[in-house]
C-alpha cells in the first residue's frame, strides 16, 4: 500500500485506540478500584486517590498496581507507609496491562471525569505519561540512553525500518515480533535479557516507548513482504551459483593436467 494512504490509517488506528483506552479508564476504576478507593471522597479501606498522580510518578504508581506487596517487601519508604497506615492490609496484585493502568490513572487525574461526558468542573489534570514512538525508536538504537544503564535493544536486536540502518545479529529480528507488553515479556522471561537487565531494570516509561515503536514498525510495513525476500534469495542464489561455475571453469583451465597419450599422439605426427 501507498505509504501516502497508509500513514493516515496508522494515526486514525493510534487516536482510536488511545481513545477507547480513556473511554476503558471509568469503567477499569469502577471495576477494580471502586470498592476500596474513592477520588476525593476520603479514605475507605484504601486511601482517596484524589491527586495521586502528582504525588507520584507514574513508574512508581505501575509497581503498586501490579504487586504492592512486592514494593513493600523491597522496604520502599512510601509504599511502606501506606501499608502501616492502612491496618497492614495490602492492596491486591493486579495482571492489568500498563495501558490499562494509564487508561485508570488518567480517569482518577480527571478527577472522576469520563471522556464525552457532562461539562463539570474538572480538577487540573497531572500530566500522566503518553507513549511516544520517536522515544522508543531512540532507545531501541541507543541515541537515548536508558536511565538504569542498561545496554541499547540495538546490540543484539534488529529491526526492519528506513530509520533504523544496522542492528544486531545476536538476537532475533523485531520487526514482526510486537505484541502486548512484548517488552517486559521478554526482559523478564529471556535469560540473555534478565542478565542484561536484571540489575538495570528498564523504566514503565521506557518499556511503553519501546513497545509502541515495536508496534509502528508492526504495522507501517517499511520491511519487504516475505514473497519479495524469497525473490532477492532466488535471484542472489542463482548470481552465487554463476558466479562459481565462472571460478570452476577458470580454475580447470589454468590447471588442467595434459593427458597420458599426449606425448605419443605428437610422436606419432612428427614421424608421418
Amino acid at each position: 500500500m501507498d505509504m501516502k494512504y497508509l500513514t493516515p490509517l496508522i494515526a486514525t488506528f493510534l487516536f482510536l485506540t488511545v481513545a477507547v483506552s480513556a473511554q476503558d479508564g471509568a469503567a477499569l476504576f469502577n471495576k477494580h478500584c471502586k470498592a476500596c478507593h474513592t477520588i476525593g471522597g476520603g479514605n475507605k479501606v484504601g486511601p482517596d486517590l484524589a491527586g495521586i498522580t502528582s504525588k507520584k510518578d507514574f513508574d512508581w504508581l505501575v509497581k503498586f498496581v501490579k504487586s504492592s506487596k512486592d514494593l513493600i517487601a523491597s522496604g520502599d519508604p512510601d509504599a511502606v507507609a501506606i501499608f502501616e497506615e492502612f491496618k497492614k492490609t495490602p492492596m491486591p496484585s493486579h495482571s492489568n496491562s500498563v495501558a490499562e493502568i494509564k487508561a485508570m490513572l488518567d480517569y482518577i487525574a480527571s478527577g472522576g471525569v469520563s471522556p464525552g461526558g457532562p461539562e463539570i468542573e474538572k480538577k487540573e489534570m497531572s500530566m500522566v505519561f503518553e507513549p511516544d514512538a520517536e522515544k522508543g525508536r531512540k532507545l531501541f538504537t541507543g541515541e537515548l540512553a536508558f536511565a538504569n544503564g542498561g545496554p541499547g535493544c540495538i546490540a543484539c536486536h534488529s529491526v526492519r525500518r528506513n530509520d533504523v540502518s544496522f542492528g544486531g545479529l545476536l538476537a532475533m529480528d523485531l520487526s514482526v515480533s510486537y505484541k502486548e507488553n512484548i517488552v517486559e515479556t521478554m526482559e523478564t522471561s529471556m535469560p540473555a535479557m534478565i542478565n542484561s537487565y536484571g540489575n538495570s531494570p528498564l523504566a514503565v516509561d521506557e518499556r511503553a516507548n519501546l513497545d509502541l515503536f515495536l508496534k509502528i514498525t508492526k504495522e507501517d510495513q517499511l520491511y519487504q513482504s516475505p514473497g519479495q525476500f524469497n525473490g532477492m534469495f532466488f535471484l542472489f542464489g542463482f548470481i552465487v551459483f554463476v558466479f562459481i561455475l565462472i571460478i570452476i571453469h577458470i580454475f580447470w583451465r589454468t590447471n588442467k593436467k595434459i593427458g597420458v597419450l599426449d606425448n605419443i599422439f605428437k610422436r606419432q605426427i612428427r614421424t608421418q
